[in-house]
This record gives C-alpha cells, structure tokens and sequence, in this order.
C-alpha cells in the first residue's frame, strides 16, 4: 500500500495493572458499589474503586473503568488518602487506559501527574518512574514525536541500571517501534530481537508484540518467507492463550493483512482487515483509533483497485471513527480545523480521501472532484502546521518535513492541473505556496522561534537561561554522542548524561510552555506560519532579477518564474533516474581534485550531464531570464550544484577546454534562497560606512594536528592537512577591508566565541569535518589547544546556541554548505547554523576548496565589495577574473566554482551614497567657510 498509509502504529502499550482483589462485581451498576463504601476510610473507598475498575477493564467494560477511575481520582482530590502506592497506581494506571482507548491528551495528563506525585514522594530516581516513562515514550512514538519518545525510554533504561527489570524487554521492543517508525529497520530488528531474548526467557505473554515487529521489520526488508512466519506465530501464540476477540489480536490481523497486500495475495487482504475490525469494534465501539486506521486501510485498498467511491466511502468512516464530534457521512464534508485534534492519524485518512479524490477526477472529470482534493489537502497542511508545533525536538520536526515533502508535491499537481483546466490564477498561487511550505519548514520555525524571543516581549533575563539551557542540552547530547562513537562505551557515564539531558529537556519543555502562556505575543509570532504573498515577493524583487523555485517530483519538475511583472508556472515530465544520473555526474567532477589523468571521457561526461542540467532547469526559461540576475530556490538534490557551471552550448568532445566552455556564470549572477519566504522575509543586513575594524578572520594552524579527532569517513580521507595559503588570504583581505586577524596559535575557537559577536563580517579559513550521519556535530576546526574548556571543534549545534551581529560571514573552509540532504528540508549543513544564530547572508563552500585558488578568489571578492558591489555580483566578478588568467587545468569549475552566496546579497558599502555624503559634507563646509568669510569682511568694514 502507499507509503504514507502503510505506517501502522505498532502498539506496544505496556499495561501496568498492578494487583487487585478480584471480586467478581456486577457490571451493572457503579453508583450502587459506591454507595456500600460511602461510610468507609478514604483508603478503603480508593482501593475499592481501583479494584472494581480494573475488573471493568479486564472485562473490557471500558467506559465503567473510565468511570471508576475517575471516582478514584475524585477520592484523591478529596483528601484524607494515605496509602501513597494505591494514589501512584491509580494514576498510572487511568493513564493506561486512556491511552489505550486513544485518548492521548488524557494519558499524558495523568501520567504527568503521576510523574510530580512519585518524585515528590518517592524521589527522582525512584524506580516506578520507569513504567510512567514506558508508557509516556509510547504515546510520543505513537504521534511520530519519535526523538522525544526515545528520550523517556532511555531515561527508563538509565532507572532500570543493570538489574534485570521485567520492563526491559517492553522498552527494547519500543525502542524497536521507535526506529521502526524511522525506517530504520535494520537497528529496529536488532532491539526486536534483544525484546524477545528476554520474553523467552521469562515465558512473557505478551511475546506475540515482539514477534510482530520481527515480522514488520523483515516485510520491509523485503524478506517475504521470515516475515510470514513471525506473522503467524504471533496469531497462533495469542490465539493459544485462550482469548480470539482480545484487541492485540486485532492488532495482528492488521498487519498481517497489510503484509498479504505487499506480497500481493489480494484475495486475503480484506478477510484480515475485516477480521481486525469486528474485534476492534467489538472490544472499542465504533469510535476508535484503532478502529479508524483499519477502515482507512480498507479505503486504502478498495482505492488501489480503482473502486474510488467505495474507497471514499471508507475513508469517511474512518474520519467519524477517529473523531469524537465528526458524524457526517458525506464524502463532500471534511471536519474543520478546530475540531480535529492534529494527529497522524487523522492526517493520514485524510491524505488517503484528497488522493482518491484526485482519481475519482481521473475517472469523472468532474473539476469539483480535483477541487475538493485541493481542499482536502489544505485541511492535511493545516494539520501539519499544528503536529510540528507540538514538537519542541529539532529532529522530530526534521522527521515531519520528511514524511510530507510527497504530500505537498501531490498538492501543487493538483492546483498545476486546475490552474491548467480554470486559468484561474489563485491555483498557480496555491501551488506556489504549497512549494514554499514544502521547503526547510523547520528551519523557518526556528527563525521564528529566534524572532519571537527578540521581539516577543521576554524580558531578557529569560531569554539568557532559555539560552543556558538550549546550551547545556546541547552539551549532554554531545557527550552521549561521543561516547557512542568509542570502540567500548562507557554506559555508565552515557546513562548519567542521558539522565541529565532528560532532566534538562523536561525543564526547557516547560518553560517554553511558560512562555508561550505567560507572553500571547512571543506565541504568535513563533507559531506564524504564512508563506511570502506572490505581491509581495514581487515588491522585493528588483526589474534585473527573475526568481526560479523548483518542486520536484518522482516524475514531474515544477518551475515558478516570477519577476517584478509576471509570474507563471511550468511542468515538465522527466526521467527521475536520467536526472539523478547527471547531477551525480557533475557533482562528482566538481569534488574531485585528482587531474593528472583527466580523460577525454572525462570531460565528455562532465560536459554532457552539465549541458543537459541546464537544458532541464534554465533552457525552458531563456526568456524571462535574459540580462537578469537569476535567484534560485533549489529542490532536492538540485542544491549540490552551483547553477554557474551549467553549461549554456554542448562542447567540442575533440577539445577540452575547460575555461572556454559557455558557463551560465558568464552571463548570469546567481545566488540562492532557502526559500522565497525566508529569502525576502529576513530584514536586510543594510550598510556601513567604514571599513574600520569591520571584518574578524580566522585562520588556525594545523601543524601537528592528532589525528584522533577525525572521527567520521570523509574526515579520514580528506584529513586535516597544513593550509598555507589562508594566512595571506586574511592578510589580503584585511589590506582591503581593515579589521582583526587571529592566526595560528590565536585563531582557538575560545577567541572566536569571545569576539565574534563584535564585527560586521566574520571570516574562517579553515577546515571542517563533515559529519553525514548526524550534520549537528560537523565541526569548524580551529587550532588545537590544551584548553579544558573548549576542544577546538566548533559543533553545527554550538553555532546554532550563539547569538551573531555579523552582516554577512564567509564560511572559507571546506564543504561548508555541503552535508546529508534531508528531505522537506534541504542540506544539512554547517552553514544553516549560521543563518539561526542571526546571520543574513552567507558564503559558503560545497565542496574542499583548493587552498591557493580559495586565497586567489576570496581576495578579489573582498575587494570587489569594497567597490560597492553586491555579495552575488562580487563573486561572480572574482570568479570571472580567476578564469581570465587560469590555465587550462586549473580552469576546471573544481577550483572556481565552489563558492556561493545564500540569503541577502545587499552590497556591504554604498559608495554612492558615501560620494553622496561625503559631497554633502564638503558643500557644507564650503558653505561653513563662505559664512565665515563674509563674516569677517563684515567686521573688516564696520571696523
């Protein structure tokens, strides 16, 4: 089934029922047992209703529990109770059943009530938090909050120790639905098969959870046989103990039917489904989300097989079971935004229903159909907005942007399409729009975040221990990252600063909910969301500039041209393979730096996929780009390419020349936006007057560097050698623009973390290292130093905790805007980090820049800025000086092309305005003299 439906939560709910007398109660009537125990102690009447309502819930008699519960609750808030314990498990326990009926909010209510009431009482490191933290992990790995419900598995763990606790096979089976849920399969088995060592072991009932992720896990690495038959021991073992109508069964014939549907046995699909939801409906009622993910599997079904009205018939049964105040059951109706709770549930029906929508269309061709998709898919986005302000962990939101980056592509199809049938121009705009929100959606949240700490009226003492404590997370993370890397870990010491980092988390969550209650204005502008209106973006444009923002799907590029006067939109179909084929292909000829054998067919490949990647994104668009400045939002793998190397003509294969050959470059400046919103939206860095003091560089020593410290693959191979020539790259720019050099032993980054607050442009020459696995903890090098605070390795996540003045900074070290792309989001790269901390405009590399050729184009770039030129026309100028005197192997694009700018590209000096100023100041001081003057003459003939 599509991806987007086949994600079915794993329920791995770990019951804590503790043990209660069984007293075989009617089911009848609470009101009448509560009457019987109206004379007793408060102790007495609370473990009464604890008792009755597990029974209820045993029976699955749910909605007597629920009632139970909360008279036992009720008797708590009375007062007069003392058994601490029966107060600890009545709420751990209404928290379980919350959860398991679907009410979420509701459980993570009383665990958290549980969680104050056992630290006050029984400490912070009492062992019955672990069940509370268990449970708690489970509802945030249910909502796809998944960094953050590792956290409390793992501060679960640090409480267990190394005792053989009867919860440590449920928490590795939920840390296996956790990195399942990431799709990372393989470490998920590994923690599935560490959960059923331990149930084997101690002949756990509920070993059928772990057998059924086994069996996930081997469906998705496409091992069909294994995958069957953990499928079917796990039926056989719950069927084996007695109960066929439990609500776990039901979860396994879920899944099992979803896996006969990949392995393609169609007939058997249904009869699983239908066999899970009689028992969901049976144990739940109707309205549950256990129930709402089934019929939405059956719409999925029915919808693949072309029956769309009776998949869509599903898919709003699915909408009313999983909403409480939802009962309408017309296709035509979706619930409003203020009724749904944002879930990944209801988010998933309701993709389901806006894409059979769209092939009803196909099937109709009625426009409303198309329409109402459209409509559907904006409720989804709504949705979306609401889940990602939920999460508070920057890796969660990474996760969401991810998983949608496909259902915003769908979206702009669909308003392409209307826009295509209508003319109708809102639709352009919409999938305009649609592209916007698709695009490092995390990375604008964070700006925002910085933004309503600024100006939302924090006062700044509050602002100073959020940052502390974004810090010191930050910290403990690394700690635990680092330790993780070594051959033997010390698990001790990681489960000391995961304990901390969990203690940390839990305060900065809270105070953030402080803030956002305490100060309404710091809300608002946090969780903004609006994209840049086409107007607008118009406004800012200038009449040489033409902006190009592109959405890629698996098979359709979606182009926006807009200029300060038109705006329009094209589609072309393409081979997703050809075109990975040749962004592959110049990629690699621009990383490599080994030309003794450059090969004819060497430069054959490069030319041919460079001119075919020029054909594809700028060719089709000759004319609105003629004699402009292009500013390019990229999409996907597009952003590993500097525009300026594509090439306009197809080249001579029999004459390799790489200086002659027709570089978009040449005739075009180029520069490029995360986004268009947060390209225009970013208030411009403005000018300065003075040269004086404007510019702090860097420029650390490597001279017998430890190689200890290179950790990752691509550190090893490209290692930390001696560079040079980025003393006399800093020393020319400061005979440009005078301002502050650290060189050698003085460029340690505990000077740069004292100083860089201070200048206008900041300026490192030096090495990084890159780290693809996690682009957090890639790394500026500074020289090493035997300081015992700072290591010399300034981290992606440090830069994002520092607060920059710096109007532009110039990331002259290697690879700087390269790094993992992360899907919805971008690259992932050091450079990111310097646009949170504050900085508008950046230069970055994409690449390792040959060292002497970096000198060459860094000192022309300065001193065409000292000209008054804009950042994008000063590198491109200084690119084009450099391959008017390169010779011909060093006219390759590896040396000069990979720079680029990113963000605002306003010129640093208005000479224009200096002449203007300076002739203002001359004309009165002529004036000043000529008053003085005739004064005088004054006074001469009076005298």
């Amino acid at each position: 089934m599509k991806k987007n439906l086949k994600k079915v939560l794993l329920f791995s709910l770990l019951l804590v029922l503790l043990s209660g007398e069984n007293k075989n109660l009617a089911l009848s009537s609470i009101l009448t047992e509560d009457q019987k125990v109206e004379n007793l102690k408060p102790d007495s009447v609370l473990v009464n209703q604890f008792n009755r309502a597990l029974e209820f819930f045993r029976a699955r008699e749910f909605q007597y529990a629920v009632q139970s519960f909360e008279n036992a609750v009720g008797t708590i808030e009375n007062g007069g109770v003392s058994d601490k314990n029966m107060i600890y498990r009545t709420y751990v326990n209404f928290g379980v059943i919350k959860k398991q009926l679907g009410k979420r909010a509701d459980a993570l209510k009383y665990f958290n009530m549980a969680e104050l009431y056992t630290i006050d009482n029984y400490g912070i490191e009492s062992a019955k938090l672990v069940p509370i933290y268990v449970n708690t992990g489970n509802i945030y790995n249910e909502i796809l909050d998944l960094f953050k419900a590792q956290s409390y598995y793992e501060k679960a763990l640090s409480l267990i120790g190394d005792g053989h606790s009867r919860y440590l096979s449920h928490i590795n089976n939920n840390l296996g639905n956790n990195y399942y849920n990431r799709k990372e399969f393989k470490v998920a088995l590994n923690y599935y098969m560490k959960s059923l060592s331990v149930k084997k072991e101690t002949n756990d009932r509920n070993i059928f959870k772990t057998l059924n992720g086994i069996a996930n896990c081997y469906k998705n690495l496409g091992n069909f046989k294994e995958a069957d038959s953990y499928y079917l021991q796990s039926i056989d073992i719950i069927k084996s103990q007695g109960d066929e109508n439990h609500y776990n069964l039901g979860h396994l014939y879920l899944n099992y039917g979803i896996f006969q549907y990949k392995v393609k046995n169609t007939d058997n699909v249904l009869k699983y489904l239908q066999l899970a939801r009689d028992i969901y409906e049976s144990n739940f009622g109707p309205k549950h989300p256990d129930v709402a993910i089934c019929l939405m599997n059956i719409g999925e079904f029915y919808g693949d097989q072309d029956q769309n009205l009776t998949s869509l018939n599903f898919y709003q049964k699915a909408i009313i079971s999983e909403l409480d105040n939802f009962v309408d059951s017309t296709i035509y109706t979706n619930p409003t935004i203020e009724n749904i709770e944002p879930q990944i549930v209801i988010l998933s029906i309701l993709k389901g229903k806006a894409n059979v929508f769209s092939q009803l269309y196909e099937e109709k061709k009625q426009v409303n159909d198309l329409e109402f998709s459209l409509e559907t898919y904006d409720l989804c986005f709504d949705i979306i907005d609401k889940i990602r302000i939920g999460y508070q962990d920057e890796e969660s939101k990474l996760a969401l942007s991810s998983n949608e980056k496909d259902t915003y592509t769908k979206a702009i199809g669909i308003a392409v399409k209307l826009y295509e049938i209508t003319k109708d121009p809102i639709y352009k705009e919409k999938a305009f729009k649609y592209a916007e929100r698709s695009k490092a959606a995390s990375l604008m949240s964070s700006l925002n975040d910085v933004n309503a700490r600024n100006v939302g009226g924090l006062p700044v003492e509050l602002q100073e221990e959020e940052l502390q404590l974004r810090k010191d997370i930050a910290s403990f993370r690394e700690k635990v990252y680092e330790e993780r890397k070594n051959i033997q870990p010390n698990r001790e010491k990681i489960a000391e600063w995961q304990g901390k980092l969990f203690e940390l988390n839990e305060k900065y969550d809270q105070m953030v909910l402080r803030f956002e209650e305490d100060y309404p204005k710091y809300y608002e502008l946090k969780y903004k969301n609006a994209t840049i209106e086409i107007s607008d973006l118009q406004s800012k444009l200038d009449a040489g500039e033409t902006l190009l923002e592109y959405s890629i799907s698996d098979s359709t590029l979606f182009t926006f041209i807009l200029t300060r006067d038109s705006f329009e939109v094209t589609k072309k179909d393409f081979d997703v393979d050809s075109l990975n084929h040749h962004i592959e292909e110049v990629r690699n000829c621009l990383k490599t730096n080994d030309f003794a054998e450059n090969s004819a067919d060497y430069y054959k490949n490069y030319t041919n996929s460079a001119y075919e990647l020029y054909q594809t994104f700028v060719a089709p668009h000759e004319k609105a780009i003629a004699n402009k400045k292009l500013i390019v939002v990229p999409d996907g793998k597009m952003a590993y390419v500097p525009f300026g190397v594509l090439i306009k003509d197809k080249a001579d294969p029999n004459r390799m020349n790489y200086r002659d050959l027709n570089y978009l470059i040449k005739s075009h400046t180029v520069t490029y936006h995360n986004s268009a919103t947060i390209g225009f939206t970013i208030e411009s860095a403005g000018f300065s007057f003075t040269t004086s003091k404007s510019v702090l560089a860097f420029a650390p020593s490597y001279k017998g560097i430890d190689d200890s410290i290179l950790y990752t693959e691509r550190a090893y191979r490209d290692k930390l050698y001696p560079l040079p020539y980025t003393k006399e790259e800093v020393n020319n720019i400061n005979n440009v623009m005078e301002g502050d050099l650290y060189l050698d032993d003085l460029a340690t980054e505990q000077n740069f973390k004292n100083h860089a607050s201070d200048y206008d442009v900041l300026h490192l020459a030096m090495h990084t290292i890159i780290d693809d696995e996690n682009p957090m903890y890639s790394k500026l090098v500074f020289t090493q130093t035997e300081d015992s605070i700072q290591d010399g390795l300034l981290n992606t996540h440090e830069i994002y905790n520092m607060n920059f003045n710096a109007r532009m900074v110039v990331l002259s070290a290697c690879n700087t805007g390269d790094g993992k792309l992360q899907k919805g989001e971008g690259v992932m790269s050091l450079a990111r980090g310097f646009f949170y901390a504050g900085c508008p405009s950046i230069i970055m590399t994409l690449w390792t820049v040959e060292d002497q050729t970096g000198s060459n184009l860094m000192t022309n770039f300065y001193s065409y800025l000292s000209q008054g030129l804009k950042k994008d026309e000063a590198l491109r100028q200084a690119k084009l000086k450099y391959l008017e005197t390169a010779d011909p192997l060093k006219s390759h694009p590896y040396f000069w092309s990979g720079y680029v700018t990113m963000g605002d590209v306003e010129p640093l000096y208005d000479l224009d305005l200096n002449n203007k100023l300076v002739c203002m100041g001359l004309g009165g001081l002529f004036i000043i003299l000529l008053f003085v003057f005739r004064k005088r003459m004054v006074r001469r003939k009076v005298a």
